[in-house]
């Protein structure tokens, strides 16, 4: 699709966007209206904390969070399809205990009290869904804020509600038809835009927003109708620059010297660098049908229909090199040395010798998630009675695009002009990186690959993920009352869930028209891009490097380049799938009682999950050629391995209510998650290494548990009027097993196929090795020697756990209660602070397990009054371990320094007149523009006293809307 296209479809999509004061407030996420029916057979959301709107809503929400028996937190749309987050995520982030990871500048996952989202699970209306993501966690972007009535967080399990996860369970409920005694129809329009403006040519910065529901009941009651759109046109532009690591730069060729001089050759400097801009087209539409059926007291059936299409369009124009002794003759002077962390660091330098690559880069993705479920709900003698059933698939298309041009026009495809570059690199913010060069001139700058080493063997690559994901539930239970002493409630039933995840990824080699196709090296002629072909140069200043040569590369793609398959042995890891159903049996008793005069509440349950799983994957058989020759491509088997096993998790919650306004409550647990997709693939590939001539290898592990803990929590509330109260709670969390990766020595061969061409040898002794004159470690394997087949494997396996302990605060004061004049006036806040012993891989390594903030923090200040509302949120989370796309299409973790977001709105309800029902608003986000930093690994490279280096750092914008809705009764 060329530009011009591109613009036009967004100048019809998209409507006037207003730009509005930073001082613009924020609708609180955890404010909201319209209070859930509970139903037996799904989440029991009569134990929930809903949080619903303000000050009427916080009022609600502290008498339900008094009666219930579960802990947990909740938002719900402040109005029929009003909730005004981009996602649910957004809305989540904002709750007690709870942090989103930003991914591209939005919140996107959700770690539940210091845990990753890989041990928490999500419930649409009580049934588990499948994850458009890589693994379990979901990515809450796919699903629209407009069309979630209320997203319940459990803190501790409730034995009646199946598929928990370990760290809290977030139970997203849509509407119910026939709990709206009358017709709405509610309508919302938005328009948005991004303070960074066009960071690349034809990338619009302004959005729009449009949402529609339909709420109705007919046959005098008896049969509700629910019907719901929503559109989504959200581009973002963010600003990018990456420090690929950090170490010592060796000896001058030509002087002999250190690089940094004389006596400078503990100087630590940058060995790589790059920097861009990079914007994205994200357009999702999702659509949303209940069909809700009551014909007498003894019968109820709710089926929801729910659909999402999300399409992403990105585009990256920037330059990046290495400046290493190991790939350029680089020469270093007028280096600017400063001591940080005990060490001693380079932050400004010219370097010369450096050959930048020009990067134009194009990723495409597209989403669709499809969930049908129906809740039915009978009468049978004293039993309460549900059958539930429901089906939901996700396909997740992507198609990842790089391609390199470089400074000079000689036909040859290895020809490279260095450049000198002048650089100030500091240790927060962007660099400044100063050519010599002019990379925006197109008669200098040609299509082909300039890297170290004589080049890539390709002049780009093509990386195409398609991951599927489908699940089967069905579910029957039976409620009724009953008298055993303290015990009120008696409740059992059986879960069934049939899930199926398959990945793969189609990679190619991008070669210039004209390449060798005789050899492995599909370096083509190099080329320049003719002048049809060429956009507006980037301007990437802001990194000081001028602007770059810029195109759209689908509209080229074709035209330049050839595509050459990738078949070696780390493609064919990528591909594999993973089979697992699960069954569930629970019982639970509900508790009514008293101790002292005191009332006691609460559930003692139990719930059986009996598993079987089946992984797929490729064992190599045959391995690829030299550096990957297509001629000669690595040959896999498609092999599976199977285990099934049980777990028993009990679980106990208990309320004493001390007074009219003091709660306690205590509960105790066993609860687990279960291991990530990609660990229990069946791929694995071995060979015999030509340096030491021993076998080695790796895969994944398709007889991993679950990860299995056994949680207290205890809390104390204090309730001082209807909206305001403090509450204080701990946990600690005792995981008994932690999936990590681990090599293990001793590993037997036999029978493996050898994906090398090397013979093995056998380990010789100890005794051997000194009666040859070798050293010998201490923590050598084979002392007493070992068969040639054995050999070392690197996999994930149940290691052992540790402890995850937190504290939290929470409160909430109406302004009235301290001073009348301060009616209208009100705060919400939390702060959370976590422990734990758990390290994931490197025990040095600060950032402990994925997905660990030491501390969370949220708070709000709200006026509402006569019409007039006015939000401002604040939420800051510690640095943490989050997992992130890295090289070669694979999922890595990364270390992302601590975030905090300033979000707010302004909005006025007409009271009266024929504009009754109107709301105008004004919303910001990122009202600060918070930046998104990583730092290397402590265990790659750090200083003396183990300050880590910069490697990412990225800018987003303000993001402003403006709108309106209107709801018609």
């Amino acid at each position: 699709m060329k530009n011009e296209q591109r613009r036009a479809r967004r100048g019809r999509l998209a409507y006037l966007a207003l730009s509005v004061a930073a001082g613009a407030l924020l609708m609180a996420a955890g404010e909201a209206a319209a209070e859930v029916t509970p139903t037996e057979g799904e989440a029991p959301q009569d134990d929930a904390v809903v949080v619903t709107g303000l000050r009427k809503g916080l009022q609600d929400s502290l008498t339900l969070k008094k009666r219930s028996t579960s802990i947990v937190e909740a938002v719900s749309a402040e109005d029929i399809g009003k909730l005004p987050d981009a996602s649910i995520a957004e809305s989540l982030a904002r709750l007690p205990g709870l942090a989103a990871q930003r991914v591209g500048g939005r919140s996107q996952t959700i770690s539940i009290r210091g845990l990753s989202p890989d041990f928490s699970t999500t419930l649409l209306n009580g049934r588990l869904q499948v994850s458009s993501g890589d693994n379990r966690a979901a990515e809450f972007d796919q699903y629209p804020s407009e069309m979630v009535s209320s997203a319940i967080v459990y803190k501790t399990p409730d034995a009646a509600i199946t598929g928990q996860g370990l760290s809290g369970t977030v139970v997203l409920n849509t509407i119910r038809p026939l709990d709206h005694k009358k017709r709405v129809i509610s309508v919302n329009l938005r328009g948005s835009v991004n303070t960074n403006g066009e960071v690349n040519p034809g990338f619009s910065a302004n959005g729009n927003r449009l949402s529609v529901a339909y709420i109705d009941q007919f046959m005098d009651g008896k049969l509700g109708v629910a019907l719901s759109y929503a559109h989504l046109e959200d581009p973002s532009q963010l600003q990018h620059s990456k420090s690929w690591w950090w170490d010592r730069q060796g000896n001058d060729s030509i002087t002999g010297q250190p690089r940094y001089g004389a006596g400078n050759g503990d100087v630590m400097g940058l060995h790589g660098v790059e920097a861009w801009a990079t914007s994205r087209e994200q357009v999702r539409d999702g659509f949303m049908a209940v069909l809700d059926f009551k014909p007498g007291d003894n019968f109820r059936s709710v089926n929801d229909f729910y659909y999402s299409v999300f399409d992403q369009n990105e585009v990256s124009h920037g330059a990046q090199w290495y400046q290493t002794q190991w790939t350029d003759d680089i020469h270093i002077s007028n280096a600017t040395i400063e001591e940080i962390g005990g060490s001693r660091i380079a932050t400004g330098q010219t370097v010369a010798g450096v050959v930048p690559i020009v990067r134009n880069d194009n990723n495409t993705r597209r989403d669709e998630m499809f969930s049908f479920g129906s809740n039915n709900r009978f009468n049978i003698g004293a039993w309460r009675s549900v059958l539930d059933f429901g089906y939901s698939r996700s396909v997740r298309k992507e198609s990842i695009n790089e391609t390199y041009a470089g400074y000079g026009t000689s036909p040859t495809p290895l020809t490279r002009t260095p450049d000198t570059i002048v650089e100030t690199i500091p240790f927060g913010g962007f660099p400044q990186l100063d050519p010599s060069f002019d990379y925006a001139d197109a008669d200098h700058v040609y299509l082909g690959d300039a890297a170290p080493w004589g080049g890539w063997s390709h002049d780009g690559t093509q990386r195409n993920p398609k991951v599927t994901d489908q699940l089967t539930t069905a579910r029957f239970s039976g409620a009724r009352d009953i008298e055993w002493g303290g015990f009120k409630g008696l409740e059992l039933g059986l879960d069934y869930s049939h899930r199926i995840k398959t990945r793969g990824v189609e990679e190619f080699d991008l070669c210039l028209k004209g390449w060798n196709q005789a050899t492995f090296d599909c370096h083509g002629t190099r080329v320049r891009v003719a002048d049809g072909d060429l956009q507006e140069a980037t301007d990437i200043s802001w990194a000081g490097f001028g602007s770059v040569l810029s195109y759209y590369l689908p509209d080229i793609l074709d035209t330049y380049y050839d595509k050459r398959p990738i078949r070696n042995e780390d493609n064919l890891n990528k591909y594999w799938q993973v089979d697992e159903q699960l069954v569930t049996l629970f019982g639970k008793l509900s508790i009514d009682s008293a101790i002292n005069g005191h009332g006691l509440r609460g559930n003692l349950g139990l719930q059986y999950v009996h598993a079987t799983q089946t992984s797929y994957g490729n064992e190599i058989v045959t391995p690829s050629g030299p550096y990957g020759d297509p001629n000669r491509p690595a040959i896999g088997q498609w092999v599976s391995q199977s285990t099934s096993y049980g777990d028993f998790l009990p679980s106990l919650n208990l309320i004493l209510d001390l007074d009219d306004d003091s709660v306690l409550r205590f509960g105790a647990n066993r609860a687990m998650a279960r291991p990530r997709m990609d660990d229990l693939r069946a791929s694995r590939n071995a060979g015999v290494s030509q340096i030491g001539q021993h076998w080695s290898g790796g895969g994944g592990n398709p007889n991993l548990k679950p990860w299995i803990a056994d949680g207290v929590d205890l809390s104390y509330e204090r309730y001082f009027n209807k909206t305001s109260y403090i509450g204080v709670a701990t946990f600690q969390k005792v995981l008994r097993t932690y999936i990590r990766g681990q090599t293990v020595d001793g590993f037997d061969f036999s029978g493996w196929a050898n994906s090398s061409n090397v013979t093995p040898i056998a380990w010789l002794s100890k005794a051997q090795l000194e009666a040859l004159g070798q050293p010998v470690p201490d923590s050598y394997p084979y002392p007493n020697g070992a068969p040639a087949t054995i050999g070392s494997f690197s996999q994930p396996i149940n290691g052992f756990g540790g402890n995850v302990s937190g504290l939290e605060l929470s409160g909430a004061i109406d302004g009235s209660l301290i001073w009348d004049a301060l009616d209208g006036f009100g705060a919400i806040g939390s702060f959370s602070r976590g422990w734990t012993n758990i390290r994931a891989g490197d025990p040095t390594d600060p950032a402990k397990l994925p997905g660990f903030s030491g501390d969370i923090v949220s708070a709000t200040v709200y006026y509402e009054k006569a019409g007039f509302s006015a939000r401002l949120n604040y939420r800051w989370r510690s640095e943490f371990l989050g997992e992130t796309y890295q090289l070669f299409a694979n999922r890595g973790a990364t270390r992302i320094l601590a975030d905090d977001q300033v979000d707010g709105q302004i909005s006025y309800e007409m009271q009266d007149g024929p504009l009754k029902g109107l709301t105008w608003m004004v919303q910001g986000y990122n009202l600060t523009n918070s930046n998104y930093q990583t730092q290397l690994k402590v265990s790659e490279n750090r200083t003396s006293d183990g300050t880590s280096f910069p490697e990412n750092y990225e800018e987003y914008g303000q993001t402003i809307l403006f709108g309106f809705s209107y709801r018609f009764q």
